[in-house]
């Protein structure tokens, strides 16, 4: 319900379905392919579209410091270090804008170079003096 929504632009009720879910889960859930870390990448991806940045940042923080997020979903946490870049970037504070953006290049320099994400961190550590 939350995707749906987010889907549909309703961002705050897209947010509360995720947090329902995530209160729901148990501490280490996977099943499925399904874990925890993509349930906060959800989450973190609503908070960015609402502009609350300080929530998605917690958000996708807690995805790269927790170990099933880094086991489960490797690509969802390198995922989050390029939004964490971008979170970083746009609080002002580009010396750890750059760290992150490196951070995901470093995991993904000889995968999928075609994504908008590698190709646009890529530009932006390009651009730092």
């Amino acid at each position: 319900m939350g995707r749906i929504e987010l889907q549909r632009g309703n961002i705050p009720q897209s947010i509360e379905y995720f947090k329902k879910a995530i209160s729901l889960l148990p501490y280490h859930y996977s099943n499925f392919g399904i874990s925890h870390s993509m349930f906060s990448d959800f989450l973190a991806s609503a908070y960015y579209r609402a502009g609350d940045l300080d929530n998605a940042l917690h958000e996708y923080s807690s995805i790269i410091s927790s170990a099933t997020g880094r086991s489960d979903n490797p690509d969802i946490c390198a995922k989050s270090l390029y939004m964490l870049g971008k979170i970083y970037e746009q609080q002002g504070q580009k010396a750890k804008a750059l760290e992150y953006y490196q951070k995901f290049l470093d995991l993904w320099k000889d995968a999928d170079p075609g994504l908008p994400e590698v190709e646009d961190a890529r530009q932006r550590l390009s651009k730092a003096p």
